[in-house]
């Protein structure tokens, strides 16, 4: 947990406290799910943990994971922003319904976020987006790290330790590594031959704009 003098959160206040640390005991409930093989995502966090560009990762991984009978489940909060090429399942369910959603899974996809704690508790495969702390402090701590894909940005200063960071240096993780990371832990023989060279700053805006050049 200790590494180059940077420990993990957890480890702090069990040390803190005097106190071992114990594996949890989670609640789950049932939640009524028709899908077999599928991996959960769980994209949104605190704006500086929000990664604008999912859906590119999304879009990346349609061709395996329909040629592999794979879905997606995406859970949030009511109001979160919805992804294509998922199952919508934002607002649909109890906390204690996530957990059941995780261990039936293949994989947790995401941010920073509760979600990606509890799949490290039932020793599931995990890609998640590190942004505004060190990873070695933060990241889920139980399973085994072979499971486990974190990435951060290529950073040459601190993080930024906040909610809020403008520009994002999560954004300059690039779409095509955390697709291939899902399909390396999935052990899905493809390989994404696309080479992210740099988004602007209107990337995602959802504007449209015609000039015509007839009558219409």
């Amino acid at each position: 947990s200790n590494k180059g003098g940077v420990i993990h959160f957890l480890t702090r206040y069990a040390l803190s406290c005097g106190v071992k640390i114990g594996k949890p005991y989670i609640r789950e409930d049932f939640f009524p799910n028709t899908v077999d093989k599928y991996i959960t995502f769980h994209p949104t966090s605190k704006p500086s943990k929000t990664y604008d560009n999912w859906q590119q990762v999304l879009d990346l991984l349609k061709t395996p994971f329909e040629a592999n009978g794979i879905r997606i489940m995406q859970f949030g909060a009511n109001g979160e922003k919805v992804y294509k090429n998922t199952i919508d399942l934002v607002g649909k369910t109890t906390i204690n319904q996530i957990p059941y959603l995780i261990r039936t899974s293949l994989l947790h996809l995401g941010a920073d976020s509760f979600p990606a704690h509890i799949a490290s508790v039932y020793n599931k495969n995990i890609v998640a987006l590190y942004s505004n702390n060190y990873i070695s402090c933060v990241k889920p701590f139980f399973g085994d790290d072979k499971k486990k894909i974190l990435l951060e940005p290529n950073r040459k200063t601190k993080p930024v330790f906040s909610f809020e960071e403008n520009p994002k240096s999560i954004n300059t993780i690039p779409p095509e590594k955390i697709a291939q990371s899902v399909l390396d832990l999935l052990n899905i023989d493809y390989k994404i031959n696309v080479k992210t060279v740099a988004f602007g700053s209107h990337f995602n805006n959802q504007t449209l704009e015609i000039i015509p050049d007839g009558v219409v």
